[in-house]
């Protein structure tokens, strides 16, 4: 016998035997749905989900297509949205139509309690749910949802054109795992055809080249970055659903773990964070938690991936990045709102005993309809529907990554929010942005990291540093001596001091090492923010710059996406709530120029225009800049 508290990560396959087969149920919360159906079906957020989603059921018939020009368009041009978007809508209609079939009124309801199971069969009178559901009948909605599986099936590859090198890709792994799931949830409801077609091709296109070829994959032999966490749990969480021989699904789950002790060793660092940002961090856990759940269900509890100490770590880390409500931190290729799945981040926070994960789901946040039928289900069956008021926000630091986030209220109790990044030049999905920082005020970033920019061919080349949303002239970082930050783990910089006293709050960071300039010495930035009195709120910038031996220019800059109107040494920057006023203390002689970087916004796919605010210092030796900045009307 193996005892119930146990390593996951270091047992053999026949161990793992074992424990695999200790119960069938993979989703006791599913089977919980099945059994009464018609109180799950009539669940307040399931009939928010519902609602959400009536409007993708017009025309959904229509299957989306793809040609083969559209496939090879991104070896052609390197654009990857003619072939991913349609094919991304496939996918999110085919989760959401086999959902709401199985949510639909049958007349005959059976065991369910495996994937074989027949636990309703459609009777053609059966008429759908007008308003409710949709105006099909179940008959015609299973019809539709086989033509679906069937055309998915008759593709030519499942991994993404930019991704061909793979033989499992994310898109691949994302899509067996929603496949595995349909077939879990509507077992015979489904014809045996269909049924058997999709496991051929889960087999084919999937599992032999996991069994055979995993080791080829860099995404597994890495383990660095979120592909790892996300494949592995995905291919494991596949052969826990569909395979049945013990032996072969041991193997399979013994691969995954090990591929996966090696993401949660690499993929994060010391202290938990991830350079990947806040996005990459929630996809790359989504499916582990998935994994971890159905591990936990199959052996009575005694494989729990989650509850471990490294685990809690890194749970830890988004939460240290919030801004407010679904707004974070944006660096590198994260977006500055982040929307978490409700069911998934709430069972990693009661496995892993970090409480601050609820803090990701405060309000104004909504669960939102996931295209994956996997983290859709979570969302229906693992949240209870709580959610707190406001996030609490503290300062934070997250030593690993350099990052400091600074908290307080302006006089008029504004929430006002810095958060400063040091690092290096070689994080995953990079950005040359030791130095850049954010600031968020009562919901909004009125001074911005800009994010991601367009994903094609020449932003994951050698070409991609040519971005300005990548490089550091779209950042909040200064020009010295004419040098953008250079590409590489040398170019770094130093989370120096995170320091409260009885008036203020600061953050400074030392970023010359960032700079290929030999004769810099010295870069040192502080961020510092009052607290009390009449300036609480009011925000201060310090950049003190030293050479050795030789005189440089140096170009400050400002990013925002909002409106802008500069005058002189002061510069206006109006968000929808508050305006900031930004005004040069020194130099005393130095004037903000406004650029509006409007070819590369559109370029990049953006709907607004980035700005660019700048001044520039005439060559010395040392220099030194002080910025003030704070909360005006208008």
């Amino acid at each position: 016998m193996i005892s119930r508290s146990v390593d996951p990560f270091n047992l053999s396959e026949e161990q793992l035997r074992e424990l695999l087969f200790v119960h069938s149920t993979v989703l006791p919360e599913l089977e919980a749905a099945r059994n009464k159906l018609e109180a799950f079906r009539s669940a307040p957020l399931t009939l928010l989900w519902l609602a959400q989603t009536q409007e993708r059921m017009d025309g959904i018939e229509q299957i989306p297509q793809a040609t083969y020009t559209q496939y090879r368009l991104f070896r052609r041009t390197g654009d990857r949205r003619p072939y991913q978007t349609p094919e991304g809508r496939k996918r999110t209609q085919l989760s959401i139509a086999a959902l709401r079939l199985f949510l639909m009124p049958q007349p005959q309801i059976g065991s369910a309690t495996s994937p074989q199971a027949s636990f309703r069969q459609p009777d053609p009178g059966d008429q759908g749910m007008p308003g409710t559901l949709n105006d099909l009948t179940p008959t015609r909605l299973k019809d539709i949802v086989q033509d679906y599986l069937w055309n998915i099936c008759e593709e030519s590859n499942w991994v993404w054109p930019a991704h061909e090198m793979y033989q499992i890709d994310l898109a691949a792994a994302e899509l067996g795992l929603t496949l595995a799931e349909i077939l879990h949830l509507l077992g015979e409801t489904l014809d045996a055809e269909v049924r058997h077609r999709v496991r051929a091709e889960i087999e084919r296109r999937i599992f032999d080249p996991y069994l055979r070829m995993h080791h080829l994959h860099r995404w597994y032999s890495s383990g660095q970055n979120n592909w790892s966490g996300f494949c592995n749990s995905a291919v494991a969480a596949m052969f826990l659903l569909l395979e049945p021989e013990p032996g072969r699904l041991a193997h399979a789950v013994k691969i995954a773990l090990d591929g996966l002790r090696l993401f949660l060793e690499t993929a994060f660092e010391e202290d938990g964070s991830s350079t990947e940002g806040v996005g990459y961090w929630h996809y790359g856990l989504e499916n582990f938690v998935i994994l971890s759940e159905i591990l936990y269900a199959r052996s009575g509890g005694a494989l729990n991936l989650l509850a471990t100490q490294r685990v809690r770590a890194i749970a830890s880390y988004p939460a240290k990045l919030q801004l407010s409500g679904a707004s974070f931190a944006s660096f590198s290729d994260s977006g500055e709102q982040t929307a978490f799945n409700f069911g998934i981040t709430s069972r990693l926070a009661e496995r892993s005993g970090e409480a601050s994960l609820y803090h990701l789901l405060a309000h104004p946040a909504q669960p939102t309809p996931h295209w994956n039928i996997a983290t859709q289900l979570r969302t229906l069956l693992w949240w209870d529907g709580h959610q707190p008021e406001t996030a609490q926000l503290g300062d934070a630091q997250l030593e690993s990554v350099g990052i400091a986030r600074l908290v307080t209220k302006a006089t008029d109790g504004t929430s006002v929010v810095l958060v400063m990044k040091a690092g290096h030049n070689q994080e995953n999905h990079n950005h040359n942005d030791v130095g850049s920082f954010i600031v968020h005020v009562d919901g909004e970033n009125l001074l911005t990291d800009p994010g991601g920019g367009l994903y094609n061919r020449d932003y994951f080349s050698e070409k991609r540093y040519e971005n300005i949303f990548v490089n550091s002239y779209g950042h909040s970082v200064p020009r010295i001596g004419g040098n953008l930050q250079a590409h590489g783990r040398a170019f770094a910089g130093q989370l120096l001091e995170n320091k409260v006293t009885a008036t203020e709050k600061q953050a400074t960071v030392e970023i010359a090492r960032a700079y290929p300039c030999s004769e810099l010495v010295s870069a040192r930035r502080q961020l510092r923010v009052a607290t009390e009195g009449q300036k609480a709120g009011m925000i201060w910038l310090s950049d003190h710059f030293a050479f050795n031996g030789a005189a440089h220019k140096v170009e400050e800059a400002l990013i925002t996406w909002l409106d802008c109107k500069v005058d002189g040494a002061t510069a206006l920057i109006h968000g929808q709530r508050h305006t900031l006023k930004v005004t040069i203390e020194q130099p005393q002689d130095a004037r903000f120029q406004l650029e509006a970087l409007e070819e590369q916004s559109r370029a990049n796919g953006k709907t607004a225009i980035l700005k660019r605010l700048s001044f520039i210092m005439p060559a010395a030796e040392a220099i030194e800049v002080r910025l003030r900045m704070e909360l005006v009307n208008g």
